[in-house]
């Protein structure tokens, strides 16, 4: 067995306060990688994003990347700081930093099935036990992982990862730099049928999805094909694992989809849209650009306004505050109301 290891580069903090737009603070050590403020490793830089995790300063790492914000409720941490103005994004550029992407290496696994009529850009790496359908179009730089499936006349953008065992149906698009996690399904048939008191009737799913450029999808989402017309995620947005969304949705440009929402079908979605865990939405709604939803809210009808919304049936968050206070007291007010039927009887 090889005892090689993977050599990890060291840098001084000073480089790294310019690639981040920090300030250095205290001595201009070298350090050799990036760690959790939870799990700190000696020799390395870890980030305190959070003012709850304040107590964990005094830990192994020679160095920390701190916010504005967290430096002023303590400046004395024994240890060389990096003060940022935003931490989130310096997280972002030390770790692309620290763990390069590899480059695409061109290799077609002799196990994979490859259709008629496929353009396959170069280069692509295509794994183990793949199938590809007829007249698919496959762009440069674009990885496809084990025990994947595309079907028939499918269109990849250059710069994709579809990782394994994905399943994209016939006639689906994905643009540039499209990621696809384990297990999502692109294009299966919208749920649409006719109820007829015996055995409903399958309307057919003729329409497609268009995934735009940048646009991410989590492990085990379902995005379905439209009727007609197409299902579209577009550029930038994110949805994260075990999200659904129904057919002929349009989801605008960078919105965050947090896990298990779901977008009923013919669906009108803005731009840079929030959504929370366990949102879910009715059909053939409208929604605003730059709104925000908490947590298992249910949205049942337009919402024409940017805002935070909570609730189900969802309401605006001042609002949803000041009712949950009331319901919050409903037993002591029920109380009351009984203590003084029983005065007056």
């Amino acid at each position: 067995m090889s005892n090689n290891k993977i050599s990890i580069p060291c840098y001084k903090l000073s480089f790294l306060a310019e690639l981040i737009g920090a300030e250095l603070i205290g001595d201009d050590i070298e350090v050799s990688g990036i760690s959790s403020i939870d799990f700190q490793v000696s020799n390395t830089v870890s980030i305190l994003s959070l003012s709850s995790k304040l107590k964990l300063y005094d830990g192994d790492a020679a160095a920390l990347i701190i916010s504005d914000d967290i430096y002023k409720k303590q400046q004395e941490f024994g240890k060389p700081i990096l003060k940022v103005r935003d931490s989130r994004l310096s997280v972002v550029k030390m770790l692309n930093l620290f763990y390069p992407k590899q480059d695409v290496k061109q290799s077609i696994s002799s196990h994979s099935i490859i259709g008629e009529q496929v353009d396959i850009g170069s280069p692509v790496e295509i794994g183990h036990y793949t199938v590809i359908g007829d007249n698919t179009v496959i762009g440069d730089n674009t990885i496809i992982k084990h025990n994947t499936v595309i079907g028939n006349s499918v269109t990849i953008g250059n710069n994709c990862t579809i990782h394994s065992n994905v399943t994209i149906y016939d006639d689906v698009v994905l643009g540039d730099n499209v990621v696809l996690h384990s297990g999502a399904v692109i294009g299966a048939d919208g749920f649409g049928f006719v109820p007829t008191g015996d055995i409903p009737i399958a309307i057919q799913q003729k329409g497609n999805v268009v995934l735009g450029d940048y646009v991410e999808i989590g492990a085990n989402t379902c995005v379905d094909r439209a009727t007609l017309g197409s299902t579209v995620v577009e550029r930038g947005t994110k949805l994260a694992a075990l999200v659904m969304v129904g057919h002929n949705t349009v989801i605008g440009k960078s919105c965050l989809v947090a896990s298990q929402a779901g977008f009923s079908g013919s669906m009108l979605v803005g731009d840079n849209v929030l959504v929370a865990g366990q949102v879910g939405f009715s059909d053939h709604i409208n929604i605003a650009s730059n709104t925000v939803f908490g947590g298992q809210a249910g949205v049942n009808n337009d919402v024409k306004e940017a805002g935070m919304y909570m609730g189900s049936p969802c309401m605006p968050m001042l609002k949803y505050a000041r009712s949950f206070a009331i319901f919050a007291k409903l037993p002591d007010l029920l109380r009351r109301v009984r203590d003084l039927e029983n005065k007056s009887n």
